[in-house]
């Protein structure tokens, strides 16, 4: 069965016709290829192309260029949450990494009091208005990856239900620079006095003590904040003299990224949603108002399948040839805005139906570099983005290789294990004006 479409013939008559009108040789170049002017070129956007919503079963998120923390309801997505386990060390530029010395207080320390200071990075994912809460909880577990080398965002540990302590705030990242929330008081004497006693005098014994602390949020919260990796927790004291007024000093523990990651989830509110979590489930964008899904963090992907390619060999036999092609999609009407923002350009990986990811797209043969959709037009009076994302290899991947008709994109925000950014994507059966199309130039000539 044939479904290029009435206008795709039509559009080919007519440049046939045309075309044939023009009997001169000469050469001109399109794309990245030089063509004889004899030869007919065609325009084509009415190749099939689908889109559908899928999950990955986890993403690996070790090594975090920042913690996120925070949650919001989402109208689309539920209730999105976000939350970070850490590990610390005591290790300062000035000595060797875990150096004993790190670990030395004087007779005369006086432990005082014990914060986490957690520095703004200016990431921001929602309403920074209303009073955000956080809680901190000590981690019972050793903070290791469970399978592999990798932690993933469905990773998870056992934690002391009490809190170590808690922030009521106002989030002000452009104002101020970092929160600071108390910790409890015993349990900061308990390491301060351990080290002071010599029981903690490097990194193996700090752990065998005090595995970390989860960060986590409120459901009620509205924002989802980006926090530096230069965080730090810190241990306040004294040092008392008979002759001199007594001096302030802490002990800084870092956050040790390699056993530190955040762990994004979502709370669907429907069941067609809720599916995505079920292995090699996808939904197509017909059953989601036209639209598809992406969201960073949680492995939420946008999959494009274009199921006819191979009817392009109907024009002209296999007397043609792909000069170049793009894939054309975009945000739908008015799904981003100031407070739910999205990026200028995406990643794109090539799948199989299974989902596994086979490689990174790239834009033109012998190109090392990956091809991202990038932001190529759309209309800000309805927050609409449309990016193109360059396929022609692609498309010839699916049409030669082994297996190639099994081959599908996969479309991902950038900073997908650091961000929650999320778009909503236009599907092939939304309006002209931002329907998903692939648009190609496809030459054809005699023998």
């Amino acid at each position: 069965m044939k479904h290029i479409g009435l206008n795709f013939f039509l559009l080919v008559i007519a440049i046939l016709f045309f075309g044939s009108c023009n009997e001169r040789e000469s050469t001109i170049m399109v794309g990245e290829d030089w063509i004889n002017t004899s030869t007919k070129v065609l325009f084509l956007d009415t190749i099939t192309a689908r889109s559908s919503t899928f999950k990955f079963d986890s993403l690996a998120v070790t090594n975090p260029e920042r913690l996120l923390i925070g949650a919001y309801t989402d109208p689309i997505l539920g209730l999105v949450r976000s939350k970070a386990y850490v590990q610390f060390s005591n290790s300062d530029e000035e000595f060797e990494e875990y150096d004993t010395e790190q670990y030395n207080l004087l007779d005369n320390a006086v432990y005082d009091s014990i914060n986490l200071i957690l520095k703004y990075d200016n990431y921001v994912y929602n309403d920074t208005i209303p009073s955000q809460r956080i809680n901190v909880h000590e981690v019972l577990e050793d903070i290791e990856p469970k399978e592999d080398s990798d932690f993933y965002n469905t990773t998870s540990f056992e934690t002391d239900l009490t809190p170590l302590g808690s922030l009521t705030f106002n989030p002000k990242p452009i104002k101020t620079d970092s929160i600071s929330i108390r910790i409890d008081d015993d349990f900061g004497k308990k390491i301060f006095n351990k080290i002071l006693n010599n029981e903690i005098n490097n990194q193996e014994e700090l752990l065998e003590i005090f595995k970390g602390v989860l960060i986590s949020p409120e459901d009620s919260n509205t924002v989802i904040l980006g926090f530096s990796t230069d965080s730090s927790l810190r241990i306040y004291y004294t040092l008392n003299s008979e002759f001199d007024e007594e001096e302030e000093n802490f002990l800084n523990f870092t956050i040790n990224t390699a056993n530190s990651f955040n762990a994004i989830s979502n709370s669907f509110n429907n069941e067609l949603l809720e599916s995505l979590n079920e292995s090699e489930n996808s939904i197509e964008s017909k059953f989601l108002n036209n639209t598809s899904i992406i969201q960073a963090g949680t492995g939420i992907s946008t999959k494009i399948d274009i199921p006819y390619l191979e009817n392009i060999y109907d024009i002209n036999g296999d007397n043609g040839i792909l000069i170049n092609a793009n894939l054309k999609i975009s945000i739908q009407k008015n799904s981003s805005t100031n407070l739910l923002k999205t990026r200028d350009s995406l990643s794109a990986y090539i799948i199989d139906n299974k989902f596994n990811i086979l490689g990174s797209l790239v834009a033109y043969e012998d190109d090392t570099n990956v091809a991202y959709a990038e932001l190529s037009g759309g209309d800000s009076e309805y927050n609409i983005k449309t990016y193109s994302l360059p396929i022609k290899l692609f498309l010839e991947s699916k049409l030669t290789e082994y297996e190639g008709e099994k081959f599908s994109l996969a479309l991902y925000s950038q900073e997908f294990n650091q961000s929650v950014d999320r778009y909503i994507l236009a599907g092939e059966n939304s309006t002209n004006n931002i329907k998903l199309k692939i648009e190609l130039f496809y030459a054809i000539y005699d023998e």
